[in-house]
């Protein structure tokens, strides 16, 4: 995704604030690793983090940061579902994409930036990452097998299962009755998840909503945005007289029949 679907500069305060987060799971989970192979624990959380990256680059628009997260979570995937294991070699590669996904947050405070700068270092970090990974994929092996002595091998190559991406219609959030910075946070993640699993619609019940602060205002004004994006197509039903009367005063006015932006 190229374009930007959120542009707002506190939908890029909150992905900085998901990276920061995330990148330091990533890297203690990672160091762990690197000391004690065995330790896998911590394998899923650092998948988490890697996808959580990746849907708030998608949804601010920073493309070689999405790629980036994108492949590390793949390579956590494999991991977890024991296709490969992380070694020395692979933890050192993806530690590098945390550093770039680190280095791509603090840029983000920069005024009108142009991401494209960033794209070689991500396309040869996405290969490095990728190489290193199949690298330490077991089932992608050569495997031998001969039917008797003296005869040729026959090489076999195993190609690991591809792991579904989850797929839904529509994703639907309740917000509480105040929508302030914290709340935010979980309508975005729900966001999130809606662009992940390819969801064509995004419903923000805002019935029990009776209250909201400027960044709760900040990302209903952003969602309202979304319209005709790349995204799921946004709604909000539910929209009591309260809140109805902000959204119109700030100038985002939901429509008369839907409750919608």
């Amino acid at each position: 995704m190229s374009g930007e679907i959120f542009n707002d500069g506190s939908m890029l305060e909150i992905f900085r604030a998901e990276v920061e987060t995330h990148a330091e799971t990533l890297t203690s989970g990672l160091l762990s690793l690197e000391r004690d192979p065995q330790d896998t624990q911590q394998i899923s959380e650092m998948m988490r983090g890697a996808h959580s990256i990746k849907g708030a680059a998608r949804i601010v628009g920073i493309d070689p940061a999405v790629r980036v997260a994108h492949v590390m979570e793949d390579g956590f995937v494999a991991a977890q579902n024991g296709q490969l294991s992380l070694r020395p070699e692979q933890i050192d590669v993806l530690l590098r994409g945390v550093d770039f996904l680190s280095r791509i947050s603090a840029a983000s405070k920069e005024a009108s930036l142009d991401w494209s700068r960033f794209d070689g270092d991500a396309a040869q970090l996405v290969s490095s990452i990728s190489h290193a990974l199949s690298m330490a994929s077991e089932t992608s092996r050569p495997v031998a097998m001969a039917s008797n002595a003296g005869s040729v091998p026959v090489v076999s190559t195993v190609t690991p299962p591809t792991v579904p991406r989850p797929v839904t219609d529509t994703v639907t959030v309740s917000v509480a009755p105040f929508l302030d910075t914290a709340e935010a946070e979980v309508v975005r993640r729900g966001y999130v998840d809606a662009c992940n699993s390819s969801a064509q619609r995004f419903i923000l019940d805002l019935s029990q909503t009776v209250d909201l602060d400027a960044t709760g205002l900040a990302l209903l004004a952003a969602l309202r945005d979304t319209r005709g994006g790349q995204g799921p197509h946004v709604e909000f039903t539910g929209v009591g007289p309260d809140v109805q009367f902000v959204l119109r005063v700030t100038g985002i006015q939901p429509s008369p029949d839907s409750g919608g932006p």
